[in-house]
């Protein structure tokens, strides 16, 4: 009577089915909407060299060797043939040292002045500090190229910062 009681028991559970119908539910409520919550994120590449800092750059004597200084409380803007100009920068609240934007606004008009009187040139030098913020570099970066000066370079200042 044991053996007959296992069959009939083990016969219950094998004639029993699985309800796999909630689960797909489930997935077909799921998969929409994970793929629609998805972010699809732009990804861009921006062009630079990178020059040595042991080196200094050698110019020719026509070049324009258009510099961005990132100093302590201002950008200095250095060109040969035009006087430096100082732009006080400002950090935007809230942010890694990102100027504000009267501050680009400003560094953009002086180098725009720079790049409409010398249209041929094309390229500035940008100088960070050690401690300049990376987002600070692409925001000058950013600002240079809305100026017309679309190659932009990082240079290590005398002590090697980079």
């Amino acid at each position: 009577m044991a053996n007959t009681f296992r069959k009939n028991r083990w016969a219950e559970v094998v004639a029993a089915d699985l309800n796999v119908l909630p689960l797909m539910n489930l997935f077909v409520v799921l998969i929409p909407l994970l793929l629609l919550s998805a972010v699809f994120l732009e990804v861009a590449v921006i062009d630079m060299n990178q020059t040595p800092s042991d080196t200094p750059v050698p110019l020719p004597e026509e070049a324009l060797g258009l510099t961005i200084r990132i100093a302590e409380a201002a950008y200095l803007v250095e060109a040969n043939g035009f006087p430096p100009q100082e732009v006080a920068r400002r950090a935007a609240p809230g942010t890694a040292g990102r100027p504000d934007r009267a501050t680009r606004l400003r560094l953009a008009a002086a180098l725009r002045d720079i790049a409409t009187q010398r249209p041929e040139n094309q390229s500035v030098q940008i100088v960070p500090r050690e401690t300049t913020h990376y987002e600070e570099i692409i925001t000058v970066m950013d600002v240079s190229r809305a100026a017309g000066l679309p190659i932009a370079s990082l240079v290590g200042d005398a002590r090697g910062a980079i």
